[in-house]
């Protein structure tokens, strides 16, 4: 028995369905096609689609809302991340425009004091204020052998007015500087962890994996409504033809009595004529012998009658030569009559 099923698609999927949009049609043992599209499926089997379409939609929405909570939850600790980023750029702004403020007060009190920038004072300045960044925690600073040799020297010599109020300014300007460098540092960390996060987002593909597994799981519901239809379907024909089959069978045992009545009736037939050929046969056997008895009786009484009228004629054996006589007549006088003629 071969099966075709016809399932009209709809939405994004294609895989909704109704019981009346299901076609089966059926080639039976004589041929004929049974297009069962309009048949309706029992309200059980209705049910039991629906709770695996709704249970398919459900488990599918959670799917995809946990991967959208995950993604957000990702982009919102990003947004985090770039907020704190902006704050330390924000900070090392701030940081560079102290910085700026103080590199202007030291201009100013160099024209206060009329300061060469050849000079060596302003040179032995440079120098000692590269040692207070250092000491100030200011990274990646070098000093040359040269430059070694000279703050040795200077740590043993006074210094001036103007040197000692340069250093007291320039005291914050290499703290600021350490700040920014740890800003920057700190800053360089976030921006690389964002890079991170995006790149896991890329990778992980929550969402599109949450889609893909929805549309799996919506599509194997699809198919599993679409047996449970076909095999509704099938079901239902199944019983008509066993119904057809028990009434098919119902009628051949109602043959098979009817035949064992006739049978029945045939045989008591027969017996009967039987009886009646038998009794057919007894009397036909019993007119047989009344009717030789009959017949003998009459001959007896003809003979009686000959004897008689021999005697009253005197007529002798050879007279009665050539005399034929049907003894089958009963009547004297029609007897009489022949003899006379004779």
């Amino acid at each position: 028995m071969s099966l075709t099923v016809r399932a009209e698609q709809n939405g994004r999927n294609g895989l909704e369905m109704t019981a009346n949009t299901v076609g089966v049609k059926q080639r039976g043992e004589n041929g004929k096609s049974v297009f069962a599209g309009t048949l309706m499926v029992p309200s059980q089997t209705d049910s039991l689609v629906e709770q695996k379409r709704q249970s398919a939609k459900n488990q599918a929405k959670k799917l995809v809302n946990e991967a959208w909570g995950k993604d957000q939850k990702l982009l919102q600790k990003i947004d985090e991340k770039w907020g704190l980023w902006e704050d330390k750029m924000s900070q090392i702004k701030k940081s560079e425009g102290i910085i700026s403020d103080i590199e202007e007060a030291k201009a100013r009190l160099k024209e206060q004091y009329e300061i060469d920038p050849e000079s060596q004072e302003q040179k032995d300045l440079d120098l000692l204020e590269k040692y207070q960044d250092w000491r100030n925690g200011v990274n990646e600073l070098e000093f040359s052998k040269e430059e070694r040799s000279r703050l040795k020297e200077l740590q043993d010599l006074p210094m001036t007015e103007y040197q000692m109020e340069s250093l007291k300014i320039n005291d914050d300007s290499g703290k600021e500087k350490a700040n920014i460098q740890k800003l920057q540092w700190e800053a360089g960390i976030v921006k690389g962890s964002i890079s991170d996060d995006k790149l896991k987002q890329a990778i992980s593909q929550d969402m599109l994996k949450a889609q893909e597994t929805a549309d799996q799981i919506e599509d194997a519901a699809g198919k599993e409504v679409m047996n449970l239809l076909i095999q509704e379907i099938k079901d239902k024909m199944d019983q008509e033809t066993e119904e057809e089959k028990e009434k098919a069978e119902e009628i051949q045992e109602k043959k098979e009595e009817q035949q064992e009545q006739i049978d029945k009736i045939k045989e008591n037939k027969k017996e009967q004529e039987e009886l009646v050929e038998g009794d057919l046969k007894a009397d036909q056997l019993q007119q047989e012998f009344s009717l030789k008895q009959k017949n003998y009786s009459n001959m007896e009484s003809t003979q009686n009658t000959i004897r008689r009228m021999m005697k009253d004629n005197n007529l002798v054996d050879e007279d009665l030569k050539g005399i034929e006589i049907d003894f089958l007549f009963t009547d004297t006088e029609k007897i009489k009559n022949n003899v006379r003629r004779f």
